[in-house]
């Protein structure tokens, strides 16, 4: 009778220490926009993600005991509209990892997930309410690392460090495809900054499918994800700096980014992006955005030097804590050597004008 009743006491110290959480979360988001230039002409539409891109996702993490935790998170990513999967069809392609978390050594991870820029500065650009043209700095994170093993430290004096290997998986080369991440950022008070770089070889090559990089590098909204003569990308290099700064009831954001790429082809494209924004708290249910974008380039080959400018305002008003509606209005203007606007998510314009006006709302879950 003794061991019978030690049998169950036991499991329930192992239950009590082992306590597991798994949650469902998500958001839903659309709208209607107005293109003013889709190719010479104006275009109505359904848009999905209007103001956030629509996801649904699992969670959750085991007390391991003594500040441990095993975690995991499955993200998926879709089309509101069609009911689409996003991220070129992937169950989770939003992310998929499992790892383990201390409360003093930090965090590892390994699946498919965010690198540095994005966990860094992307918050910057997501807070402009726009996107650089291309997302050529990953600000908005159309671009995850697969096949990844990442390393998030605890805060020590309000910094903290990020690294990521994506592993390539060619036979015979490690570099062919792979990714390499690492970021540090700050946290103290009103002020946030931080810094960022990652490093892209050969991205989605056919010597390694299945490599860190995948079909997300072929996407047509990445509109420099190959040369001006149609060759792929050898490398691609992202640095950058930027953050927040919080006076009374208002964020103000700024952002410096340079992204370098060289091409299969021996040609070679520099772009450097400026981002300034603001968001006013006005009431605690309207939030006003505004946001000036400024992107340079230059084709080192034929020595051109394409330009554009960008602004983006928003009115964004929540009718309770998980359920927003918001107006957001763009417009791109290309200059020096560009010859057409391309605001990001939309087709090109005819000339160097576009702009877009949105209506959405978007649920949270």
């Amino acid at each position: 009778m003794i061991g019978t009743l030690a049998i169950p006491a036991a499991l329930a110290a192992v239950q009590a220490q082992a306590q597991s959480k798994v949650e469902i979360y998500g958001l839903i988001s659309g709208g209607i926009g107005y293109l003013t230039n889709e190719k010479g002409a104006h275009n109505l539409e359904a848009l999905s993600g209007t103001n956030q891109n629509p996801r649904i996702g699992f969670r959750g993490q085991e007390d391991l005991g003594g500040g441990n935790k095993a975690i995991f998170n499955m993200e998926n990513g879709f089309n509101m509209m069609t009911g689409a999967a996003a991220q070129s069809g992937r169950l989770f392609g939003r992310q998929s990892f499992v790892g383990l978390s201390s409360n003093t050594m930090g965090t590892v991870t390994l699946g498919r997930q965010y690198e540095a820029v994005k966990d860094y500065l992307g918050p910057v650009v997501i807070a402009s309410n726009g996107v650089h043209i291309g997302d050529n700095d990953n600000g908005y994170n159309n671009l995850r690392a697969q096949n990844s093993v990442k390393y998030v430290s605890p805060y020590f004096n309000d910094f903290n460090v990020t690294a990521l290997y994506g592993f390539g998986e060619a036979a015979g080369d490690s570099s062919v495809n792979r990714v390499m991440s690492i970021g540090s950022g700050y946290k103290g008070g009103n002020f946030r900054w931080a810094v960022a770089f990652t490093q892209m070889d050969t991205p989605n090559s056919p010597k390694s499918p299945d490599g860190a990089m995948g079909n997300d590098y072929a996407s047509s909204l990445l509109i420099f994800n190959k040369s001006v003569g149609g060759a792929g990308v050898r490398r691609q290099r992202i640095s950058g700096t930027g953050g927040f700064y919080t006076v009374g009831n208002t964020d103000f954001g700024a952002m410096y980014s340079n992204v370098k790429y060289d091409y299969l082809d021996n040609t070679k494209l520099t772009l450097e992006n400026f981002d300034i924004n603001l968001v006013n708290h006005y009431t605690p249910a309207l939030n006003l955005g505004a946001s000036y974008f400024f992107t340079t380039g230059k084709y080192e080959t034929t020595n051109t030097r394409p330009k554009w400018h960008q602004i983006n305002l928003q009115a964004d008003y929540f009718l309770s804590k998980r359920t927003d509606v918001a107006i957001t209005y763009s417009y791109q203007l290309a200059a020096g050597d560009a010859k057409n606007a391309n605001i990001f998510g939309f087709p090109a314009s005819s000339d160097k004008k576009q702009a877009v006006l949105m209506l959405g709302m978007r649920h949270v879950f």
